[in-house]
């Protein structure tokens, strides 16, 4: 119930602000969720982006301001975000097959998408493995960068899209030379951790994310080091073909934030999370990947 409300409460934010700039970070506090966690689960869960669903809701807005009201068309696109009128006309076209002018007719067929609603829905059937790791401070070496606000207003139509720069982020690494010297150089990649990617939402709304593996004794000064506090972890494990349009642990982080933690008796410790990637072929459906959760009771 506790969710449900919660999400009720992120539409209600969305739809109040429909015509600003909706920002990430806002939507995911009021909703209780990382950033990045928020994004992946609202996509899951809606079956689109929350930029694609801002997109449309504004788009059935503007359709009722051009009948009900005698607002330019220009002023109608600025209104919800467009910058000309043409992005706006074409934008609209492809929503209701009409042009703006159009829209003012009488007897013109226009689209609306409702804005969300959500009901309790009795699950359970599928199990859910997880188990309750402590450890010490992690320090992580590899690559670590910050990345500014997002803004929700971007449309995505794959788990890359959706991930915005923090995919930006990981294809540099794993395609531009340091994960094979995390992993060749320095042979870095071992259990438990093996490579690790972590993300944490900062107070200025900005996300840091570290990308790399668990240092060693040894000194070096060409990685970037970032610690990770002492916690006890949850760790889930998610299966599934990493080169598909939705990641496998997006269903994952949905079961976590409307099921186990909803039941579980554990709360977030922290605004941060590891996702750990165990050698193997990505592109298999049976690959294991990890999500570790800071938690408290």
């Amino acid at each position: 119930m506790e969710w449900i409300e919660r999400m009720t409460a992120t539409i209600d934010y969305i739809e109040d602000h429909l015509d600003e700039d909706i920002m990430y970070d806002e939507v995911a506090k009021i909703a209780c969720c990382s950033m990045h966690q928020f994004g992946r689960v609202f996509s899951y869960i809606i079956g689109i982006s929350l930029s694609e669903y801002i997109r449309r809701r504004r788009l059935t807005l503007s359709a009722l301001d051009l009948q009900k009201s005698s607002m330019k068309v220009i002023d109608v696109a600025l209104k919800y975000g467009y910058n000309s009128p043409d992005a706006f006309t074409r934008a609209f076209y492809e929503m209701h097959g009409v042009t703006p002018k159009m829209a003012r007719n009488l007897g013109v067929k226009l689209k609306a998408y409702p804005r969300i609603t959500f009901h309790i829905s009795i699950k359970g059937d599928v199990e859910m493995e997880y188990r309750i790791e402590e450890k010490q401070e992690i320090k992580l070496t590899g690559m670590v960068r910050k990345i500014q606000r997002q803004s929700a207003n971007i449309v995505a139509n794959d788990w890359r899209e959706v991930a915005g720069e923090v995919w930006n982020i990981w294809d540099e690494f794993l395609n531009h030379g340091m994960n094979e010297k995390i992993r060749d150089q320095y042979k870095l990649y071992r259990a438990p951790m093996w490579q690790m990617g972590f993300t944490k939402t900062l107070e200025n709304g900005e996300t840091l994310l570290a990308i790399g593996a668990e240092a060693d004794d040894n000194i070096l000064t060409d990685l970037d080091v970032y610690t990770i506090p002492a916690n006890k972890w949850a760790v889930f494990t998610a299966r599934g073909n990493l080169s598909g349009k939705e990641h496998p642990i997006d269903e994952m982080w949905t079961r976590i934030t409307t099921e186990w933690f909803t039941t579980c008796g554990y709360k977030r410790a922290a605004d941060y999370e590891i996702e750990v990637y165990p050698p193997g072929d990505t592109s298999c459906d049976d690959y294991v990947c990890e999500i570790w959760i800071p938690v408290t009771i």
